[in-house]
């Protein structure tokens, strides 16, 4: 695997940044915080992922924001884009298919932290998934 960068825009919960920064741990990958940096140079990194919180049914803005000017490389990358959010099932499924075309990419995953089952460090255990298939 080559270098890994997880990209986020996290909310006053915090829950996309614990998120993004677990992530980071567990692959190595650098971490960036859109509300910090905007301006991330992609050319270095095989695999990116970006990771948003939702309010009011909508993605935050940064990310939205980042993926609309970085189109064109994201699409020569291998992308990954998760959601956090308090939705699981059906309900959870449908805003991640809808957030796929409010970026015009699709959303690999949502995550809820009251998910059924938990990992060890108190992450819903479909992270784990996620990053095994970086």
């Amino acid at each position: 695997m080559g270098r890994t960068a997880v990209i986020y825009a996290s909310g006053f919960t915090k829950n996309t940044k614990k998120l993004a920064e677990y992530m980071a741990r567990k692959t190595d990958a650098d971490i960036f915080n859109l509300k910090e940096q905007t301006d991330i140079d992609l050319k270095d990194f095989d695999t990116v992922v970006i990771g948003t919180g939702i309010h009011a049914g909508n993605p935050y803005k940064p990310a939205v924001d980042f993926i609309e000017k970085n189109r064109d490389v994201l699409s020569s990358k291998k992308l990954k884009i998760f959601v956090s959010c308090m939705y699981n099932g059906e309900k959870g499924d449908r805003q991640k298919d809808a957030l796929g075309e409010t970026f015009g990419f699709p959303v690999a995953a949502y995550f809820n932290k009251k998910a059924e089952n938990m990992n060890e460090e108190g992450f819903p255990a479909a992270v784990d998934e996620f990053i095994a298939d970086l």
